[in-house]
């Protein structure tokens, strides 16, 4: 993996009364494993270390859907045909390989694996009283992915785009979620891994906004404040770093 730039400021940013997080790609993460072995059963022989690497060009691509205008739906099939070809499997087998994937991730979300230190980083900055959230655009399964990894006591409320019938960048999808905590959009930190959905959605709802950027997609994004992980935004929230270090791999994925 690339290394990182450094952030764009300087400066700490205050706490906010409540912490509005993404889930894919901010909260929870591709479980290689998996994918490697459903690969495996359909005859490709793919690395974890293959797989890995092909993150950063696969969500670039995501990104470049979404910009050209594609659904969730749409910029999963493209995000996982890039990575699987990126990764190495046969061209001709890609479109294959991912309805199996597809099988897979409706049965047990493949964004299954939760970084370490994420629990214990929310849970020291839920005890000194702000809020926590997540805001997802979804498939109408989080509240039970959430639950099944066990990360849904760490959270006061999840906003899933596919239940609520919005969609961020959408300002109601923010709105709902400060509504629901009762508390101001105006005191409210959401932090994602997409800039045009999650921090200009955010900012445009009157949320502050930061990019969560693990797989270094944005090495040159200078329109908010970007973060390698979210433990690395809470350690800064929490006042616990003399100053803000230069972002590194999240090591989430091996």
């Amino acid at each position: 993996m690339r290394n990182h730039g450094p952030l764009m400021s300087s400066q700490r940013m205050s706490r906010p009364q409540a912490l509005l997080l993404d889930a894919g790609n901010t909260v929870v993460f591709l479980d290689h494993a998996v994918v490697a072995e459903t690969l495996a059963e359909l005859g490709h022989d793919v690395a974890l270390a293959s797989l890995a690497s092909a993150l950063r060009t696969a969500n670039q691509h995501y990104a470049r859907a979404l910009r050209g205008g594609a659904a969730h739906e749409d910029g999963w099939q493209h995000f996982m045909a890039s990575w699987l070809a990126a990764a190495g499997v046969e061209t001709a087998a890609v479109a294959s390989a991912v309805v199996r994937l597809r099988a897979v991730h409706d049965e047990f979300n493949l964004w299954r694996k939760v970084p370490p230190g994420l629990i214990e980083a929310l849970g020291q900055l839920s005890e000194t009283g702000v809020s926590l959230g997540i805001v997802s655009n979804s498939e109408g399964k989080l509240a039970r992915l959430f639950a099944q990894l066990g990360l849904d006591h760490a959270f006061d409320i999840i906003i899933d785009s596919a239940v609520e019938g919005v969609r961020k960048p959408d300002p109601e999808i923010f709105h709902r979620a400060c509504r629901r905590l009762a508390i101001e959009p105006s005191d409210c930190l959401y932090a994602g891994d997409i800039p045009e959905v999650d921090v200009v959605g955010a900012q445009q709802a009157g949320l502050a906004g930061v990019l969560i950027d693990p797989f270094d997609v944005y090495p040159d994004y200078q329109d908010a404040p970007r973060y390698p992980s979210v433990a690395a935004l809470v350690t800064e929230l929490l006042g616990t770093a003399a100053q803000r270090p230069g972002l590194h791999p999240s090591g989430d994925e091996s």
